[in-house]
């Protein structure tokens, strides 16, 4: 769950800022009136997707299911769950035929989990975002033009001359980028003096890149004045990572979860340290629960439902990961009436460690700047050596391979032998429990 502040991000502030004050009155409703608000959303979703997307109309009629019989969130069982593979095969199908009124922007997925999916998300669903950020952000004492700095990989990657940069102020936004490409004890006091010197109080990251940057820093013997709070996102936040990184950087770490297609957002209270849902934004099913420790919690399948997403709604879309909730319903202390779960599950990699002692954990990103790329997995078997396997699919060509080779150079530097080769998809190496993991990494570190 990403969002770039961009200036593009401000082209609908009116729709931003109405979306900003209904998401901090909802977030104090009681849990049955947060109940009630999203299965209003709910209602006015499935309407609009059986009059206006001919795949909707199509399932809902084949299932014997009229708009009218979903009424809230338990109704969504009469409807069949949406995987990747249906989508990607309903094509413009599943296009409200109305989306350019929506103003709708096409997006993919990193395909950090499987191949890139290519989906539409609307001017509301975009602003949706920003505001939903705005108010987890808000929870620690963030307001907004406050100054942040943001770790990645991308926004260096689309400026070449940047690339070897350690970081980049931009004055506009009061974001300093820190390169996520020069992550390493080397780097990382030239990182540090940027942040003494544009003096922001918030740091946001995946997950990896945060725990990475502290032990950078750390080992470098960096130290940073005290920020108000860290944002980790993209990945499973392990009590260890959680550890160095609120350690070194002296603050808390609130952590969320979402998904590109975003139809689900949960993040962290830092009141109590418990995971909200929140409903508002979107409609979280736990399918197939299984016990989990002690009885007390349960293990399921995530699976969201487009709340605000006109152009192209998604419902009952199975997300991939595992959501641990509890087995009774449970009051967070902060007074909100959002839902509470235990934990997040799974969206755990590998990283590729450079000779050089940089630790690149968003490499995954690459197949977007290239076409043809069905699924791309890159593998570490020794510190100066990667391999990308990618599976093939139509627009791949030598153009396309010679282009990912190109971006992969200019991520790892000179310092690692580099192999780009086209395979087929039983020749994806698994883990032990069947997964087809993104990045493999061979190199103890």
């Amino acid at each position: 769950m990403s969002i770039d502040f961009n200036l593009r991000d401000f082209a609908h502030p009116l729709t931003i800022w109405r979306l900003h004050r209904t998401l901090e009155r909802t977030q104090w409703l009681s849990p049955s009136e947060v109940a009630a608000f999203r299965d209003r959303r709910l209602r006015g979703i499935v309407r609009h997707a059986y009059r206006n997307v001919p795949f909707y109309r199509r399932r809902l009629d084949e299932a014997g299911v009229r708009p009218g019989d979903i009424r809230g969130a338990a109704d969504l069982t009469r409807l069949p769950l949406l995987d990747k593979e249906t989508v990607r095969a309903a094509g413009e199908s599943i296009h409200a035929r109305v989306a350019s009124r929506y103003h709708p922007i096409e997006h993919r997925t990193s395909g950090s989990t499987g191949e890139p999916l290519m989906f539409l998300l609307d001017r509301h669903a975009n602003s949706l975002e920003f505001a939903y950020y705005w108010r987890h952000w808000s929870w620690a004492g963030f307001r907004l033009g406050d100054r942040f700095a943001e770790l990645g990989t991308t926004h260096f990657l689309k400026r070449p001359e940047l690339l070897d940069a350690p970081a980049h102020w931009q004055p506009h936004l009061r974001r300093l980028m820190l390169n996520g490409v020069q992550l390493s004890a080397r780097r990382a006091g030239e990182m540090a003096a940027a942040i003494r010197r544009h003096r922001p109080r918030f740091v946001k990251g995946m997950a990896s890149t945060l725990f990475f940057l502290a032990r950078c820093l750390d080992e470098a013997g960096a130290h940073l004045p005290p920020l108000t709070a860290a944002f980790s996102t993209g990945e499973m936040l392990s009590p260890s990572f959680r550890e160095t990184i609120e350690s070194v950087l002296r603050c808390p770490v609130l952590d969320s979860y979402g998904h590109m297609e975003r139809t689900v957002g949960i993040c962290q209270c830092p009141e109590a340290g418990g995971y909200h849902v929140n409903s508002d934004y979107g409609l979280l099913e736990v399918v197939d629960p299984e016990p989990g420790t002690g009885g007390e919690t349960r293990v399921g399948r995530a699976v969201g439902t487009s709340l605000h997403n006109l152009a192209m709604p998604l419902v009952r879309y199975e997300i991939g990961d595992r959501i641990e909730i509890f087995a009774d319903d449970r009051a967070c202390p902060c007074g909100r009436g959002l839902p509470l779960i235990k934990a997040i599950q799974g969206r755990e990699e590998d990283v590729v460690v450079t000779p050089d002692g940089r630790y690149l954990t968003a490499i995954f990103i690459l197949p977007e700047f290239v076409e043809g790329v069905g699924f791309a997995q890159f593998v570490q078997d020794r510190r100066d050596s990667l391999v990308i396997n990618v599976v093939p699919m139509a627009g791949w060509n030598e153009e396309q391979r010679s282009a990912l080779f190109g971006y992969a150079s200019k991520l790892i530097g000179g310092t690692m032998e580099l192999a780009v080769r086209a395979v087929d998809d039983d020749e994806i190496e698994v883990d032990a429990s069947g997964k087809r993991r993104v990045v493999i990494s061979h190199v103890a570190d």
